[in-house]
């Protein structure tokens, strides 16, 4: 991460490394000086009519992004510099605004974020939403509730569940009837028209809870919690299938299946409610714990949790997408995740200019002698010296300098962030 006027000098190892791959040499031949770029992108609040106002149901949905986890395995990223979600993507797109993004477009502007370590960095980064023409709201947690926690608590508001020491939310209950409920460090291309195919799903089948499922290496079933789907209905597109879940098996290595919870979830708000009266502090030391969705949720709806009865039937419905997707949980992920950028696979529009060998900023000098090694993204205000080398599969942040003979390659590079 770097402080003020930061300068790749000679011999530094890069912040960040990935296996490297071959890829085209670029020379820059003219000294490139970009005081008066100007980009023609659309202001962000600026956006057409998305479906779920065209259908008349956006004030029956509402987003509810989960941004409170700890990021341990990120750590000393996540404990002191910037939480999960406001990672950026391409020098510049927080994780978690692809999701703003995609509600807005969806034409779903209620949305809310429940934040823990560092909540003061995303609350800045967000403000109330206008700029991206949304309404966004705050949970603050001072200790995480888990994910099913984390969601009542944005579902519910001052009507959720409240424990020792634990003050009521101020809040406003959601009065609506569907959560859409993704994990903030999830990258995908899991878009605004997917989403209402899932809606459509999820409501036709009359679901309460209706998760992404993407399929993960066999051998990695151990990592992951995998479902059972059952009546399937084969699709086309993205979506590839739908079916009702039968079984949830958590990291287990022989589950005979090899689909994976997406952590992008839709809920009804009536299983909401009855989930929050049997939830429970987010401790492993609680005698009957229930706060997880994984852990708690998914068994109880399949009466495989003998302590935590519902009062009916709950279908719980999955949907196959056969699309991009990363859970950023550790830092190959992250740089996996920009390799996947900069390779034009993951749709996220970066607020810079193209060029052939990736994208550059504003304000920024690239001496005629450096060399570019495709694809690179520099960002504003940077100097790249002579006789360098930048890239391939660079990210350059803001304000950096990249000094004579240094090499800069599977790298992200952070700007310095006033937070």
């Amino acid at each position: 991460v770097s402080t003020a006027k930061p300068k790749v000098q000679l011999g530094q190892i890069p912040i960040s490394k990935l296996n490297s791959q071959g890829s085209p040499t670029i020379a820059i031949t003219p000294f490139c000086r970009l005081d008066h770029f100007s980009m023609a992108l659309n202001h962000p609040a600026v956006h057409h009519e998305g479906w779920a106002q065209r259908r008349g149901v956006a004030n029956q949905i509402k987003c509810a992004i989960l941004a409170a986890g700890l990021g341990k395995r990120l750590e000393p990223l996540t404990a002191r510099h910037l939480p999960k979600p406001l990672f950026p993507l391409g020098g510049k797109v927080p994780l978690a605004e692809l999701w703003v993004r995609n509600m807005v477009a969806a034409g779903i502007t209620d949305i809310s974020m429940n934040l823990c370590v560092l909540a003061e960095t995303i609350e800045r980064h967000f403000a109330d939403g206008s700029h991206w023409g949304a309404k966004i709201r705050y949970i603050h947690e001072t200790v995480p509730s888990g994910t099913l926690g984390g969601i009542c608590k944005q579902a519910l508001g001052r009507e959720a569940k409240t424990f020792a020491q634990e003050q009521p939310l101020a809040l406003e209950p959601f009065r609506g009837s569907t959560l859409i409920a993704p994990s903030g460090d999830v990258v995908t291309n899991f878009n605004s028209a997917l989403l209402e195919e899932m809606y459509d799903i999820h409501t036709r089948a009359s679901a309460a809870f209706t998760m992404v499922l993407v399929p993960v290496p066999w051998e990695r079933r151990k990592d992951f919690g995998t479902v059972v789907l059952e009546d399937i209905q084969d699709r086309k597109g993205q979506i590839s299938r739908s079916g009702r879940i039968s079984a949830f098996r958590e990291k287990d290595p022989d589950s005979p299946s090899n689909l994976n919870n997406a952590s992008i979830y839709m809920i009804e708000m009536d299983l909401l409610r009855e989930l929050d009266a049997l939830r429970t502090p987010a401790r492993v030391d609680v005698p009957q714990p229930f706060y997880d969705f994984g852990k708690h949720v998914f068994p109880a709806m399949l009466k495989q949790l003998p302590y935590a009865k519902l009062s009916r039937d709950y279908l719980l419905q999955g949907v196959e997408y056969d699309g991009t997707w990363f859970d950023v949980g550790q830092k190959r992920d992250y740089l996996e995740v920009h390799r996947q950028l900069l390779d034009g696979e993951i749709d996220a529009t970066l607020p810079f200019e193209k060029q052939p060998w990736g994208y550059v900023g504003t304000n920024s000098n690239i001496h005629p002698r450096a060399k570019i090694v495709a694809p690179v993204v520099i960002g504003n205000g940077c100097v790249i010296e002579e006789d360098p080398t930048v890239g391939p599969y660079a990210v350059i942040g803001d304000g950096w300098t990249v000094g004579h003979g240094a090499t800069v390659k599977n790298s992200v590079l952070w700007e310095s962030y006033p937070y």
